[in-house]
């Protein structure tokens, strides 16, 4: 899993991050802050031609990314993987994003693997499952009650649109505690690739990482799958184009 410098995603919007710039200002209908925010690092990147995120090594995204290849191993063989792939918008070059895997079914499917490094994120993450919700219904509490929630559907609803799907999939992972060894090793084996990047994980104690108990409550991989409305797809399209013009013109 070697970490690419993709030339695609520097100084564009992105999916993981686009949540920002649906954030709303006082007056109706007004671009929010978090918006000229992003915009404006988005502008420092395309002077600097490289990317300001240089957290390559932060646990968190670690840990997700070892996970990642993981997940998929136990998923079916109707996932592809493509988190190395970026897909950029075909009339909107300033619009980048990189799913983590897609799904060829009737009306093509988007997928994005979350693999918290918190149990507290986790159970907030799969607990409407657990509670009687499903699809949109249960999305809709993860935007409500997670911190990140907001940012995951938005980066679906991105996802989503350049990809040309009609739905989309969040998978929630941690590992039960038997495939915690199994976890290791993998890790083990990563680091022969990417200098020691998983090191932490191998050398960590139990308690130091997320792991559910075997035959408990929570299934360790968790589906949240739901039809992107269309009305989110128009107005995330309606509100990339209007902040592209500032991008650009930068």
């Amino acid at each position: 899993m070697p970490i690419t410098r993709n030339e695609d995603r520097i100084g564009n919007f992105t999916s993981s991050k686009i949540s920002a710039l649906m954030s709303n200002g006082r007056a109706k209908g007004s671009v929010g802050k978090p918006a000229f925010t992003y915009i404006e690092e988005k502008r420092m990147e395309r002077r600097l031609k490289r990317s300001l995120d240089l957290e390559t090594n932060a646990r968190p995204l670690t840990w997700g990314q070892l996970l990642e290849a993981h997940v998929f191993e136990i998923l079916g063989l109707e996932y592809q993987l493509v988190s190395q792939e970026t897909v950029v918008h075909p009339e909107h070059k300033f619009w980048a994003g990189s799913p983590d895997a897609t799904k060829l079914d009737e009306g093509n499917t988007v997928i994005d693997i979350k693999c918290p490094i918190t149990l507290k994120s986790f159970c907030q993450l799969v607990d409407p499952l657990y509670e009687g919700l499903a699809g949109l219904e249960a999305m809709t509490q993860i935007r409500n009650t997670h911190k990140s929630g907001n940012d995951y559907y938005w980066q679906l609803v991105s996802n989503s649109i350049l990809t040309g799907s009609r739905y989309a999939e969040l998978i929630v992972f941690v590992p039960y505690f038997a495939d915690l060894q199994s976890v290791r090793d993998f890790a083990s084996e990563a680091d022969l690739d990417n200098t020691h990047r998983y090191y932490w994980i191998n050398n960590a104690v139990d308690e130091e990482l997320p792991y559910l108990p075997d035959k408990g409550f929570y299934k360790n991989v968790n589906v949240i799958r739901f039809e992107i409305p269309e009305e989110d797809k128009k107005a995330l399209e309606a509100r990339v184009i209007s902040c592209g013009s500032l991008l650009v013109e930068g």
